[in-house]
């Protein structure tokens, strides 16, 4: 009888992209993954350790499927971040689980049929090859196409736990790309560390490999959605982005993590560019592209950030009005050098974290509040709030249409936007 899998991911798209490697791998060897942890003969869980609440998550969620294996006989593989990072948080709990390093992902289902002397398989941070699951079914693809990154930032430790950027090679991304559109991925999410470093290490850049993609010609409707870069990586590119960005298979949808809106705190990040950099950088994309929905990532609470330097934060996001801004609360990591600056207490974390959320709601709202009354073609991706459906906006802009016909999953329909919340857009099917 085949064993069967189960695989619970935390974190980010490129980790849910190594678990879908993992999947394709063990299928490969007559596994079957099933949904229900319950069933499995083999949990693994794929960890993120971006900060401890993360960690939390998955220690958690180790401790209840150790019970879970106790009773069922069943085994337990870890993998992700945390392994690499932070391995004997999750040892003390599950002695007896194996604990696999994200650089060595491609053996694991050697290890898995193998008596094992040692369960602590940790490996050095960098991976020098290609992983690029194939696309199994659904509305979205995640299409990895490096893996490491080349920044050093004082609070991150993706350095330590992902290694240095190893680009995919391009002609491999694009046979999985085009493999996936024929056989009905409607959504692409290109995903690494960092998109914006891709191809610095083989002579090429994110640009030309989006072009590349565009040119494979098919009659099939899809959407490429370009995941995060870093600003100062990405500066040398905004002629050739503003360009793709016309592209109507490409959301006009940009992540850029700013995370302080302080010269002095950036510096202290180790984040190689200024403020007036990053606000050239944003307004030179909307002097081309008005309706490019912007994203950003701020951190509040690093141990340097003093209130005038909170305030200057404050100051950038109501300048720039992003469209959507994720609001983390500093968490010290293991192995970075913020870790060690004199912290401060939780209590003005929680306060700012408090502040700048209002703040940045405020301003969503306002920004969703132009498109009352429009006519949009949407990609519905699932089911959203209340059992209606959830669509994407050419702007990936989140939009829950007031229907519950699953049949238009993975269909573009056309739809009137009727009310509006900081969140998501409300709208009615057209016709």
């Amino acid at each position: 009888m085949a064993k069967k899998f189960y695989i619970e991911t935390f974190g980010c798209t490129f980790n849910e992209a190594d678990s879908r490697f993992i999947s394709n791998s063990l299928k490969e060897l007559n596994y079957n993954e099933v949904r229900n942890p319950t069933e499995a003969d083999i949990i693994i869980i794929n960890t993120c350790s971006v900060r401890a609440e993360s960690e939390n998550k998955a220690i958690e969620a180790l401790k209840r499927y150790s019970k879970l294996a106790e009773q069922k006989g069943a085994r337990i593989l870890v993998t992700g971040c945390m392994v690499k990072l932070n391995p004997y948080k999750l040892y003390e709990i599950k002695k007896d689980a194996i604990y696999v390093t994200p650089s060595l992902i491609k053996e694991i289902p050697k290890i898995i049929n193998e008596e094992l002397e040692n369960n602590l398989i940790i490996g050095g941070s960098d991976r020098l090859y290609d992983v690029i699951p194939r696309y199994e079914g659904g509305v979205t693809y995640i299409l990895p196409i490096a893996s490491g990154c080349l920044g050093s930032c004082t609070f991150c430790s993706v350095k330590y736990t992902r290694g240095s950027l190893y680009s995919y090679r391009p002609s491999e991304i694009k046979k999985a790309f085009i493999d996936a559109i024929e056989r009905g991925a409607k959504e692409i999410y290109i995903t690494s560390q960092d998109n914006a470093c891709y191809g610095l290490d083989i002579h090429t850049d994110l640009c030309e490999l989006i072009e590349g993609l565009l040119e494979y010609n098919t009659d099939k409707e899809y959407r490429i959605r370009i995941g995060m870069f870093t600003p100062w990586l990405a500066f040398r590119l905004v002629n050739k982005l503003k360009k793709i960005y016309h592209n109507k298979r490409v959301y006009k949808f940009c992540h850029v993590p700013v995370q302080s809106g302080d010269d002095r705190v950036l510096r202290d990040m180790q984040r190689p560019h200024t403020v007036n950099e990053f606000v050239e950088f944003i307004n030179e994309l909307r002097s081309e592209h008005p309706d490019l929905y912007i994203a950003t990532d701020i951190i509040v609470g690093f141990p340097t950030e003093d209130e005038e330097a909170f305030e200057n934060t404050v100051k950038l996001v109501k300048k720039l009005e992003f469209d959507k801004v994720h609001v983390a609360q500093y968490s010290p990591r293991p192995f970075t050098k913020a870790a060690f600056y004199t912290q401060l207490p939780d209590s003005v974390k929680k306060q700012r974290s408090r502040i700048l959320t209002k703040i940045v709601d405020e301003i969503s709202l306002k920004r969703n509040e132009r498109f009352l009354g429009k006519k949009l073609n949407v990609l519905i991706i699932g089911e959203g709030e209340k059992g209606y459906l959830e669509g994407r906006a050419y702007d990936y802009r989140c939009v829950i249409v007031k229907s519950e016909d699953k049949s238009l999953i993975k269909k573009f329909i056309d739809v009137e936007v009727k009310d509006v919340t900081p969140h998501y857009l409300i709208a009615s099917i057209l016709n």
